[in-house]
């Protein structure tokens, strides 16, 4: 008479198979799904380089801040005392950034020591136009995420992409070679203007709310 008794499983063989389970489907959830594109880094990999440097606030533990990142890929905090405001242009008079309160009032800080160099009051300004040369915008569609430039219609950059992931906001360099571009996982990118290769990674962890301005973007262009 043959044993027709069926194997059983130790109650510990059970508890760490239903553990690995859960482990397995959150980390699906959480990369499978919003894990942005994997690109390199601009330090990593800097030719060609862009060629200028480009400026953006934002907020971290220590308030407002500005900060400036390089051409060879690398980014400094130059001050975190900010008013809040977006930057008006960057010129020979510095980083122009336009500042709140009972009145707006341009500051010029020094790019290399964040000092201010000058401030004037402005009046009649529009402060929700901040001096953009063209901008890009991302669509999301079908599991294909495509820039494009609003000036000329032209594909920045298309890419297989998770749904969700996004391009918020960019602008063309002055000399019409380059894009900056802020990602929806918080990274400064930069690509050629033509499309012709992959986005790099210029800075991470931005929680930009205006997009980088250009070294070289003349202040008067928010006129």
């Amino acid at each position: 008479m043959s044993d027709t008794t069926a194997p059983t499983r130790s109650m510990p063989a059970l508890i760490g198979a239903g553990v690995l389970i859960v482990v397995v489907v959150g980390l699906v959830l959480v990369f499978g799904i919003a894990r942005p594109p994997e690109l390199a880094t601009l330090v990593d990999d800097p030719a060609p380089a862009p060629t200028a440097a480009v400026a953006w606030t934002a907020f971290d533990r220590e308030g407002s801040c500005l900060y400036v990142a390089e051409p060879d890929g690398t980014t400094e905090s130059l001050r975190c005392d900010l008013e809040g405001g977006d930057i008006w242009g960057w010129d020979d008079d510095g980083i122009a950034l336009l500042t709140y309160g009972l009145a707006e009032d341009l500051q010029h800080i020094d790019p290399q020591t964040g000092e201010t160099l000058e401030r004037e009051r402005l009046d009649g300004i529009d402060p929700s136009r901040p001096p953009l040369t063209a901008r890009v915008a991302g669509r999301n569609q079908d599991g294909t995420l495509t820039v494009i430039r609003h000036d000329s219609e032209d594909v920045v950059w298309e890419v297989d992409a998770p749904e969700g992931y996004t391009i918020n906001d960019g602008a063309l360099s002055p000399d019409g070679e380059w894009v900056v571009m802020v990602d929806s996982a918080e990274r400064v990118l930069v690509v050629p203007a033509d499309g012709s290769a992959e986005p790099r990674i210029w800075a991470d962890g931005a929680d930009v709310w205006q997009a980088p301005v250009w070294e070289g973007m003349p202040t008067d262009e928010a006129d």
